[in-house]
């Protein structure tokens, strides 16, 4: 038996959604989902830091933006969690090109560098025979890498998981997955690696390489669709990453996947 109580507030594209909800779920051989009796959980109080988050990325060439702030109650088989939760998705276009932004807090460099990349870059290129990967970049990669030998993944460890089992750190290899993601009560809880750390025999990150600071497009398998700069120049180029070759992790986690932590990777 699964129980959720949450409450969260959506600014989309000019409109503001405030949705307060309770489920349960019972997960067997036929998973039942419904709607509970119990009380709501509080929605975040006043002018939040996501309203100015939403009014401060709204401009012209913004073609999709959302910024959620929540928070949740969980309860799974008598273990008891809360959550809180921020995320922002952002896809900002110029000419036929367009840059694409998730995060999962309200820190917005990686959306200022995107769009100042998209807005200086010039005709796509073959990719160069070494790139190295923005944090941002490398985290949206990660998932697709699991079971793979590409790089060496790691999940990290967690209080809790969609069963509010403890998450332990250990390397990935081969499904099945030790964790549970669960992105909805409604939703039969999935194996999947959680928090992901990418781990490489090197550190060391060639900081002269051309980088890749964006995503033009969702991630395809091991096949990035980039924004590169190079220098004072920036141009769009599709990497098949085959094999990492240094791994540099941040702490900074992404909301890819059941999440990874970013990571600059030369490839």
């Amino acid at each position: 038996m699964y129980r959720k109580r949450g409450s969260v507030v959506r600014w989309e594209n000019g409109r503001v959604i405030r949705v307060s909800e309770c489920g349960e779920a019972i997960d067997g051989d036929v998973f039942r989902a419904y709607p509970s009796p119990s009380s709501r959980a509080p929605l975040p109080a006043g002018r939040g830091e996501g309203e100015r988050v939403y009014d401060s990325l709204r401009g012209a060439n913004v073609e999709r933006l959302i910024v959620i702030e929540g928070f949740a109650e969980h309860e799974c088989d008598g273990v008891q969690w809360t959550e809180t939760t921020r995320r922002v998705h952002i896809s900002v276009t110029r000419g036929e090109r367009r840059v694409l932004v998730d995060l999962a807090d309200f820190d917005l460099g990686d959306v200022h560098v995107a769009i100042e990349a998209l807005a200086r870059a010039g005709d796509e290129r073959p990719a160069p025979p070494r790139v190295r990967l923005a944090p941002n970049v490398g985290a949206a990669l990660l998932p697709s890498l699991a079971g793979t030998n590409v790089v060496e993944l790691w999940q990290s460890a967690a209080e809790h998981d969609g069963k509010g089992l403890p998450v332990h750190e250990q390397r990935l290899t081969n499904p099945p997955w030790p964790n549970w993601f669960r992105p909805s009560y409604r939703l039969r809880p999935v194996r999947m690696p959680l928090h992901l750390r990418a781990v490489a025999a090197s550190d060391d990150v060639d900081a002269d390489v051309p980088r890749a600071v964006a995503l033009l497009a969702p991630v395809a398998g091991n096949v990035l669709h980039v924004l590169c700069a190079d220098g004072d120049e920036v141009f769009a180029t599709t990497i098949a990453v085959e094999r990492v070759l240094a791994a540099r992790a941040t702490d900074r986690w992404y909301p890819y996947g059941a999440g990874s932590f970013g990571a600059e990777l030369l490839v």
